[in-house]
C-alpha cells in the first residue's frame, strides 16, 4: 500500500515493505533470563516418583509441556511441589498469574501463538470458579488446553473446613457445559488415565479444553512401590490423523468452484496456523478466486492482488464462497444483517451457494449457542480444514490439466479481481489519510505509525483493535502472524492472551506486540507483572478512548430511538474524572511506559523508544488517547 501519511521520520506509512527480520531459533540470552527467574535447586530422579503428584508431572513432561501456567492455591499444594521440586521448575515450568482469569488467558494466547497444546492448573473450585470466563473463551477458539485443577480430598478424613468450603461433589459441573471433556478421578492410575485420554481429546479435532480434577489426597498419596508409567511417546496418547473429505465430495466441491463465476474462499480460525498459509494462497491461485479473511483472522498477505479484505462488493458478486473454518458461517455471510426468511429466500433462489468447510458440527453444543444460527448452506464438509483444501486443490489442479479453457478463465478473472484490489487499495488509503492528523488519535494513525515501527521485526500482533481496525495498513504475510481476539467475548483476556502469546514468541525469536483497549486492559492489568518477572520482552498498546465506547454508543443510539438525552450516555460507561493513570499502574508492576500520547506527531517517536525497550528484554506499555471511532 502507498503511503497514506507520513510519519515523523517522513517514511510513509504503508510503504513498499522490505523482507523483515527472519526470526532466529531462539533468543538465547532472553531465555535463559526467563529460566533463571525463579530456577529450582535439581533433584528430579526421571520416572522414579514418590507419591501421586510426582507421577502426574511425569507424564505432564513426557508429552512435552513447557510452561504450567497457574495461581497457587492449597489445593494443589503437592502438585505444585512435584512441579517445583521434583521435576526442577523445567518443562514445564511454573509461571504465576496474579488472577485465574490471567491464567486462563495466558495460556490460550500461548496455544494459539505456539500451535501446541497448553496446560493450565486451578486452585479447586475458587479458582475454576475465578477462571471460567477464559476457559469459555477457550472453547470458543477451539483451543487444545490441559486444565488441571486441585480438588477434593474426597476422604472426609482428610478434610479440614477449608476444604469443605472450597470443594464440590463433582467440581467438572461447573465447567461441564464448555469444555470437551473433564473428570474426576479416585485413584491414582484413574488420575493417570485422565490425563492420557485428556490429553488425547483435548488435540482431537475439533480441539478444545478439557478440566480434569485432580484429588489432593490423591496427590499426596506416598507410593508404596515404583509405579509403571506409560510410553507417552506412543502414537495411542496423541491425537488421530486429521479427517478428511471423501473423493466425492471433494469432486462436488471442485465442481462448484470451478463453474463459479465469482468464486471467492474466506479463510477463518485456521489462520492461527502458519502450516494454512500455502494451502489458502495455493488454491486461491489457481481458481483464479477473490479472497477475504474471516472477521478478525488472518490467512493471506495483505498486498495479494486477489486478497479482497475490506471490500463489502466482492462478497454480494460471489456466486460461489467457499467458508474455510469459520466459526459462524452465518455471521461470516452477513446473515445477521437481513431478516431469517429473506436470507433462507436468498440461499433457496440459487443465488450465493455456500460451502462450509470446517468440523464445526462435531463440536459439542449441549448448553451454549456458539456457532451462531444454522449456516447458509448448499454444502457442508466435514473435514480437517488444512486437509480438505489441499484434496480440494489437487482435484482442480486435475480438472485445469483435462480442460485447457479454465486457465484462460481463470487468469482474466484474476486480471479483472488485481484490478478490484487496486481499487480497493485506494480507497484505504485515502481512508487513513483523511484521519492522519486528527485529535484525539485516530485508530488509523496509530496502527499506521505502530506499523512503521514494528514492519522490520520479526513481529507477531497478539491482538488488535476491532471494531476500528483499519484494513490494508498492518501488512500480513499469511497465516500464523496473528492470535485472533478472545473468541468467546471475554473482556479481560487481552493482556493475559498476549503475555502468553509472549512466551510462545521467546521459544522461536518473533517480536511480540499487540493493541488492547483500555477497558480489557483494566480488567487484567496484573498480567503485566508476570511478562515483567519472567523477563519475557512484550510490547502491549493501550488504545485508550477513556471509555467501553460500544457500549456508550449503544446508550447514545438507544437515547436517539426514545427521545432522551443523548449527553447521558458517559453515565456508567466512561472511566474519566479521574482519568487512568497507566504509567503509574505499569511501572508498578515493573514495565516501561510511554504515554498518555495525545499528540499524533508524538507516536513515531513513542513507538520507537518502546521498540528499542523490547530488544533488550523489557516490558513496554503505550498509552495513546485515541477517538472513540
Amino acid at each position: 500500500m502507498a503511503s497514506a501519511g507520513k510519519t515523523k521520520s517522513g517514511k510513509g506509512v504503508s510503504a513498499k515493505r522490505a523482507p523483515a527480520k527472519a526470526p532466529a531459533k531462539r533468543n538465547i540470552a532472553q531465555y535463559k533470563a526467563m529460566m533463571a527467574a525463579e530456577a529450582a535447586v535439581p533433584m528430579r530422579k526421571p520416572n522414579n516418583p514418590e507419591f501421586g503428584s510426582d507421577a502426574v508431572v511425569e507424564l505432564l513432561n513426557g508429552f512435552g509441556f513447557e510452561y504450567a501456567f497457574l495461581n497457587p492455591g492449597s489445593s494443589y499444594r503437592s502438585l505444585h511441589d512435584s512441579l517445583v521440586n521434583y521435576n526442577g521448575n523445567v518443562k514445564p515450568k511454573v509461571i504465576l498469574g496474579l488472577h485465574e482469569d490471567v491464567v486462563t488467558s495466558m495460556a490460550q494466547g500461548y496455544a494459539t501463538a505456539s500451535g501446541k497444546p497448553a496446560l493450565c492448573i486451578l486452585h479447586n473450585l475458587v479458582g475454576l470458579l475465578h477462571g471460567t470466563m477464559g476457559i469459555f473463551n477457550m472453547y470458543c477458539s477451539g483451543m487444545p488446553i490441559m486444565i488441571l485443577g486441585g480438588s477434593g480430598p474426597s476422604d472426609p478424613k482428610l478434610r479440614g473446613p477449608v476444604d469443605y468450603l472450597h470443594s464440590a461433589n463433582t467440581q467438572g459441573e461447573a465447567v461441564r457445559p464448555y469444555v470437551k471433556w473433564d473428570d474426576e478421578a479416585t485413584t491414582l492410575d484413574g488420575v493417570i488415565d485422565s490425563v492420557l485420554r485428556g490429553f488425547k481429546i483435548a488435540n482431537t479435532s475439533p480441539k478444545g479444553p478439557v478440566y480434569i480434577a485432580f484429588d489432593s489426597g490423591i496427590q499426596e498419596q506416598k507410593l508404596d512401590a515404583p509405579i509403571e508409567l506409560p510410553d507417552v511417546s506412543k502414537a495411542r496418547y496423541h491425537a488421530p490423523t486429521p479427517a478428511a473429505p471423501a473423493p466425492d465430495v471433494v469432486a462436488q466441491v471442485a465442481d462448484m468452484l470451478i463453474k463459479a463465476r465469482y468464486p471467492m474462499i474466506i479463510g477463518g480460525r485456521l489462520g492461527y496456523l502458519q502450516a494454512a498459509t500455502e494451502p489458502v494462497r495455493e488454491l486461491v491461485e489457481l481458481l483464479g478466486s477473490a479472497y477475504a479473511d474471516d472477521r478478525t483472522f488472518v490467512s493471506m498477505a495483505t498486498r495479494h492482488p486477489q486478497n479482497l479484505t475490506g471490500s463489502r462488493e466482492a462478497l454480494a458478486k460471489a456466486d460461489v464462497v467457499l467458508a474455510v473454518d469459520c466459526a459462524d458461517v452465518h455471521w461470516t455471510m452477513g446473515g445477521y444483517n437481513v431478516r431469517r426468511s429473506n436470507a433462507y429466500k436468498k440461499l433457496e433462489a440459487g443465488n450465493k451457494q455456500v460451502i462450509d468447510l470446517s468440523m464445526n458440527e462435531s463440536a459439542s453444543r449441549r448448553w451454549v449457542r456458539v456457532g451462531g444460527a444454522i449456516a447458509d448452506t448448499a454444502l457442508q464438509v466435514m473435514a480437517d480444514p488444512i486437509t480438505g483444501l489441499r484434496l480440494i486443490t489437487e482435484e482442480v489442479r486435475k480438472r485445469l490439466k483435462a480442460d485447457r479453457t479454465l486457465a484462460k478463465r481463470f487468469a482474466a478473472r484474476i486480471k479483472a479481481i488485481a484490478e478490484e484490489k487496486a481499487a480497493l487499495t485506494k480507497r484505504q488509503q485515502q481512508a487513513v489519510k483523511a484521519r492522519w492528523d486528527e485529535t484525539p488519535i485516530s485508530p488509523e494513525r496509530m496502527v499506521g505509525e505502530l506499523w512503521a515501527a514494528v514492519r522490520h521485526k520479526p513481529w507477531y500482533l497478539t491482538l488488535r483493535n476491532h471494531r476500528s481496525w483499519p484494513e490494508g495498513v498492518w501488512e500480513f504475510d499469511g497465516a500464523g502472524q496473528y492470535a485472533g481476539h478472545s473468541a468467546g467475548g471475554g473482556l479481560g483476556h487481552g493482556t493475559g492472551a498476549s503475555v502468553g502469546a509472549a512466551f510462545a514468541c521467546l521459544g522461536d525469536g518473533r517480536f511480540p506486540v499487540g493493541i488492547i483497549g483500555d477497558g480489557d486492559f483494566l480488567m487484567a492489568t496484573g498480567a503485566v507483572w508476570t511478562a515483567a518477572h519472567y523477563k519475557v520482552p512484550l510490547l502491549m498498546v493501550v488504545n485508550n478512548n477513556t471509555s467501553w465506547f460500544h457500549d456508550e454508543e449503544h446508550q447514545h443510539n438507544l437515547a436517539k430511538r426514545r427521545g432522551r438525552p443523548v449527553e447521558n450516555a458517559h453515565i456508567g460507561t466512561t472511566t474519566r474524572n479521574p482519568d487512568v493513570d497507566f504509567a503509574k499502574v505499569c511501572e508498578g508492576y515493573g514495565a516501561t511506559v510511554e504515554g498518555p500520547v495525545t499528540d499524533p506527531g508524538d507516536l513515531a517517536a513513542a513507538f520507537k523508544r518502546a521498540v528499542a525497550v523490547v530488544e533488550k528484554g523489557g516490558v513496554a506499555v503505550v498509552d495513546v488517547r485515541t477517538a472513540n471511532v
